[in-house]
């Protein structure tokens, strides 16, 4: 069970950055492509919005990298 968890470990910071890092990217690529800059950082709105908002994006992004790296993971184990 030990050499399964310290697998599983390494196997999801490997992969976690991963996903996460190119979720962000293209995250903000369709976004400038859609609006041509990026709108997390638009200056109508006040600071206070602006770092919710920027910190609810990439918590929202990193809750999807830990789901896509865990079904990695069981398609993996599943081979």
């Amino acid at each position: 069970m030990s050499k399964l968890s310290s697998d599983y470990k390494s196997y999801f910071y490997k992969k976690f950055f991963l996903i996460y890092f190119i979720t962000v990217f293209l995250f903000i690529s369709v976004d400038i492509i859609e609006s041509g800059r990026i709108t997390l950082f638009s200056f109508e709105d006040s600071w206070n919005f602006i770092l919710y908002q920027t910190g609810f994006c990439l918590i929202a992004i990193g809750f999807f990298s830990v789901f896509i790296s865990n079904l990695l993971w069981k398609m993996k184990k599943d081979k």
